[in-house]
């Protein structure tokens, strides 16, 4: 089966005579062209596309083709020096250094390239064959009309596409009559002709290679009866610069990887006791929970949540207000249309769209990309597309917990007479990116979006590319090119300066200073020492800058008991009208956790917070705190914590008895321990007779 690749690219690369130069002050031919070479090499491999690229050497020394083989003595000068094959940085380092004293025939040479497409390029399918002349035509041809005409013909049945580069081949003065031959084979083949200077600035970026879209298909199912068949394709999508790495081993003496070999990773099993290997049926898989092993089983996996097969589910319609650009996250967006060829689910992807744009709502949905991966929710928002695109947009939407919520000091307003917003004004409209460039460029718009390249991703790539023919040297600043992709438009630079200058008068800023703190000084007696500290702690005071921070007013509603201030929340709360029994609930839970979290051993706030609560039930009812004591005491009694039972007994916060409420079951405090049991109890030891076949099996343990 033929490997289908996406273009394949002989390069007809001139090194004659006829390339050099006598003048070192600027390069030369043979120079541009190697440059141009490397360049187009190196895009094709940062792509990662699936192109071929082969070299033929014009003017070489050596004679190494097909034709010349056939034909002895004709198609002389002409060298296949790389065969079509993926590009890779050995053909870089394997170009020429040198320009040579020969020179050939550049119309044997695209002879010789397109024999090499038809009889020995085998095993690959493509639609897209060019031939890629680089030469200055200072070299003539033997072509005569007869033979152009066949071999233009040629070219037009097998669809080659010839372009020529380093020479205006549609310039009015020619050197020679070959550029006549060479415009009209580059016309009939759809070809183009740059100089090396406009091809550079073309290849001066680095380009992802076009992928066609895959649909994502599904249906889109709303309530239990409706689901359309949609397909969904990725808009917007954030990826890595390289997608993944392959791990070789270096070679020592050429610094690349090794071809010979390779790194594995394997991993093994030991037993820790005999140290014995572990072999595959006698593992079993785990999980860590800190410092223990957990063993997951096949038992276990039925416990698994399982989310089913992918589905795209509408959950509900809610207000487009309600979904804000903030709330939306994930790694991309992707349009949703109706499924190609089905008309009826077009259609009703169509209403479904109008229907939403006229009601002003979006959609929330939950999608499972695959069967069995972790299910996301997503907001479905229509789309009418200035291309009469009819679709749905589909974003992720964050949860709760992924918001993050930040204060900020208070501001005061502050008002702005008409000349300070009309400057404002006169500012955006001198810094409008739509008019950033007069009339000499194609485009007026400056850094337009989804057309403006990323500097970070591009240096990169030049970091890897300088990485592998240079591995031994420190990586280079990033190229200009790339640096001026930060630049701002010369004309809106220079339209704004006035302006700008007006501003800095209509708007006065003072520069807020903030004083650095003064070095802590030695002093000879401790009042010296406690007068250098107080001044030190002034200055600090002082050098610290003033925020205004919210203060939450009187107004505020509290709304349970907390840990701060317990009594006066439990004063609040019963001025509100809460119930008592939540009341005395939140406040024996507050006095828990006062308690538990105390550091210091006195526990003050949680005793006077106990005893403020068995003030309030003496004169209500006394069967919640009695209660809540009774089951408090056991916990603190299995925690081991009997100095809180002996500071509770001398502050005498025990149980209410019935001398203070005739409510309370307690007649005194005396029987204490017998309150940690239920019934009022104490428990009994058991006598229980055991055999002396049991007594002697545990006397051998």
């Amino acid at each position: 089966m033929s490997q289908k690749v996406d273009q394949a690219t002989i390069i007809i690369l001139d090194i004659g005579k006829n390339t050099s130069s006598d003048d070192k002050s600027e390069n030369n031919f043979f120079e541009k062209a190697i440059n141009c070479t490397k360049r187009i090499i190196e895009r094709k491999i940062m792509s990662q596309g699936k192109d071929l690229v082969g070299i033929l050497l014009l003017g070489s020394k050596k004679t190494r083709n097909n034709l010349a083989e056939q034909c002895p003595g004709d198609f002389k000068r002409i060298e296949l020096f790389i065969d079509l094959e993926t590009p890779s940085w050995k053909m870089i380092r394997d170009l020429p250094t040198a320009p040579t004293i020969a020179k050939g025939d550049w119309f044997d040479a695209l002879i010789v390239a397109a024999d090499f497409f038809k009889n020995c390029f085998s095993g690959y399918k493509t639609q897209n064959r060019r031939i890629l002349l680089m030469t200055n035509f200072e070299s003539t041809s033997k072509v005569d009309e007869s033979q152009f005409e066949q071999v233009l013909n040629g070219f037009k049945e097998e669809d080659f596409q010839v372009d020529v580069i380093g020479y205006d081949i549609y310039s009015d003065t020619y050197k020679n009559n070959d550029v006549h031959f060479i415009r009209r084979l580059v016309d009939g083949t759809n070809g183009v002709s740059a100089l090396f200077d406009d091809t550079m600035r073309y290849l001066v970026f680095h380009k992802k290679r076009h992928v066609n879209p895959i649909p994502w298909n599904v249906d889109l199912c709303i309530g239990p009866n409706i689901k359309i068949p949609v397909s969904s394709y990725i808009r917007i999508k954030d990826e890595h610069v390289v997608k993944s790495w392959t791990k070789a081993v270096r070679d020592p003496v050429t610094g690349s990887a090794s071809v010979t070999e390779a790194a594995t990773k394997k991993t093994l099993y030991m037993n820790p006791e005999n140290k014995d290997v572990v072999k595959s049926p006698e593992l079993i898989k785990g999980f860590h929970y800190g410092q223990e092993l957990i063993p997951f089983l096949d038992v276990d996996k039925t416990l698994i949540y399982n989310s089913g097969p992918k589905s795209l589910t509408v959950y509900g319609f809610t207000d487009a207000k309600r979904v804000q650009w903030q709330n939306l996250n994930g790694d991309g967006l992707s349009y949703i249309f109706g499924r190609k060829g089905d008309k009826k689910a077009q259609e009703a992807v169509r209403t479904l769209v109008e229907c939403l744009i006229e009601s002003n709502l979006v959609g929330i949905v939950r999608r499972v990309y695959n069967n069995g991966n972790a299910p996301r929710m997503y907001v479905l928002m229509p789309v009418i597309d200035p291309n009469d695109y009819v679709c749905l947009s589909m974003a992720g939407i964050c949860f709760k917990e992924e918001i993050k919520y930040m204060a900020f000091p208070q501001i005061e307003k502050v008002t702005c007479n008409k000349e300070q917003v009309d400057a404002f004004k006169d500012l955006i409209k001198a810094m409008d990116l739509t008019n950033a460039y007069n009339d000499d460029y194609d485009d007026n718009e400056a850094f337009p979006v989804a057309e403006t390249i990323s500097p970070s991703i591009q240096y990169v790539l030049d970091c890897i590319a300088f990485r592998a023919m240079n591995p031994g040297k420190p990586l280079p600043p990033p190229r200009k090119d790339i640096m001026m992709l930060f630049s701002v438009p010369e004309l809106i630079e220079k339209n704004s300066v006035d302006i700008i200058d007006k501003l800095k008068t209509l708007f006065v800023l003072k520069k807020v200073e903030i004083k650095k703190r003064n070095k802590k000084q030695d002093v000879s007696n401790n009042d010296d020492a406690m007068d250098s500290s107080s001044k030190m702690n002034e200055s600090i005071v002082n050098d610290l800058p003033k925020v205004d921070l919210p203060i939450s007013s009187k107004t505020d509603k509290i709304k349970n008991i907390g840990t701060v201030d317990p009594i006066n929340d439990y004063k609040a709360l019963k001025d509100l009208g809460k119930p008592m029994k939540e009341i005395v609930s939140e406040m024996t839970n507050a006095i828990e956790c006062l308690f538990h979290s105390n550091l210091d051993g006195h526990c003050a706030r949680a005793l006077d917070a106990m005893k403020f609560l068995r003030t309030e039930s003496i004169v209500g009812d006394p069967s919640d705190y009695n209660n809540w004591l009774r089951n408090f005491k056991i916990e603190l009694h299995n925690r081991n914590k009997n100095n809180i039972i002996e500071l509770i007994k001398e502050k005498q916060l025990n149980y209410i008895i019935k001398d203070e409420n005739s409510l309370s079951k307690y007649d005194s405090n005396d029987c204490d321990e017998s309150q940690f049991y239920e019934m009022d109890t104490a428990p009994n030891i058991t006598e229980t007779d055991i055999s002396t076949e049991v007594n002697d099996f545990f006397n051998d343990m």
